[in-house]
């Protein structure tokens, strides 16, 4: 059995697939991990460096192709055709770095651990310029160590470049992510948290995330667009939060579902038309039946409006529109 399968989502990023693929190819430990990529209907030259890749190395790489799902389509159908140990999802514009990617394998071979958390650096995509989204994902943590995933996930940074899940655990767990739709990182975060008995740690830097392209699905501009997307991804995680909130680790599910909301709120906030209405809606329903998710909200517009009770809505309206782009 390999060690570790790491599946690469594909579709249209012909300028950046080689860099992704050439960070896998270290002979220390090519014969311990498979390469998936998942190619959703690429239409430009993405699938023929990718079957470069694998004609040169095919005992590391293995194209899937499919029609076009989106990106959590291509996470279902990696998760199908895994026969790692472990499982890594390496999005097909980014990369890992290769010294800190060994170290992860090394790990994974001699761990037994549900989940394995690595930090990650943003790369600016203009620049080049490498900084850490947060120093250290939990704090005051023994690397290497294994802990019970209630000691530490609910007060754990959660993000998907940092995950490595043991495999078992999302194939059996028998829930996909949502298909023909953006936002299904949170998905593919907060499903399987319930199942996870064992987390370790590592201090190593390893997924390199490339930040700041205007395609991304996190600019507002595209937010606005996906805004029906966003909304029925957070109501599917509300609903599973929902279900599953005597889970030992439900603080750390209501903390990333938290994130979506405030993102929510910034998209209603961003509309010229009012959306207060709306915002009001799910302020409502998270304070009387999910107190962490509410509470969980940190931003400062959400703090201002609920001092206010929503009286200011127009003007935080006119500021996110004005400065959040």
């Amino acid at each position: 059995m390999k060690c570790l399968t790491i599946v690469i989502p594909m579709y249209n990023i012909e300028k950046y697939i080689s860099e992704c693929l050439e960070s896998f190819i270290v002979q220390e430990i090519i014969g311990d991990i498979e390469v998936l990529i998942i190619d959703d209907g690429s239409k430009d030259g993405s699938s023929a460096i990718a079957a470069e890749y694998e004609r040169l190395y095919p005992q590391l790489f293995r194209i899937i192709k499919k029609q076009n799902g989106g990106h959590g389509s291509t996470i279902n159908r990696g998760i199908e055709e895994a026969a790692g140990k472990y499982f890594k999802v390496v999005d097909g514009d980014d990369w890992v770095a290769k010294e800190a990617f060994v170290k992860l394998v090394k790990t994974l071979k001699k761990t037994d651990a549900d989940l394995i958390l690595s930090n990650y650096n943003w790369v600016d995509y203009k620049t080049g310029d490498t900084k850490a989204e947060v120093d250290e994902l939990c704090p005051q943590i023994q690397y290497e160590k294994i802990y019970l995933a209630g000691e530490v996930l609910n007060k754990t940074f959660l993000k998907m470049h940092a995950m490595t899940y043991r495999t078992s655990i999302l194939q059996n767990m028998g829930i996909r992510l949502d298909e023909n739709c953006f936002y299904v990182d949170t998905e593919y975060i907060i499903y399987p948290i319930p199942f996870i008995k064992t987390v370790l740690f590592l201090k190593e830097f390893v997924y390199q995330y490339r930040v700041g392209m205007p395609t991304q699905s996190m600019s507002i501009d595209n937010m606005k667009k996906r805004c029906s997307q966003h909304e029925m991804v957070l109501d599917h995680l509300i609903k599973y939060y929902h279900d599953n909130e005597n889970c030992t680790c439900s603080k750390a599910m209501a903390t990333v579902i938290s994130r979506m909301v405030t993102s929510q709120y910034k998209i209603y906030l961003s509309f010229k038309e009012n959306r207060k209405s709306d915002l009001i809606e799910m302020e409502e329903n998270l304070k009387q039946d999910m107190p962490l998710i509410y509470n969980g909200i940190q931003h400062k517009a959400v703090s201002i409006l609920r001092k206010t009770n929503y009286y200011i809505y127009p003007v935080i309206s006119w500021m996110v529109r004005k400065y959040l782009r």
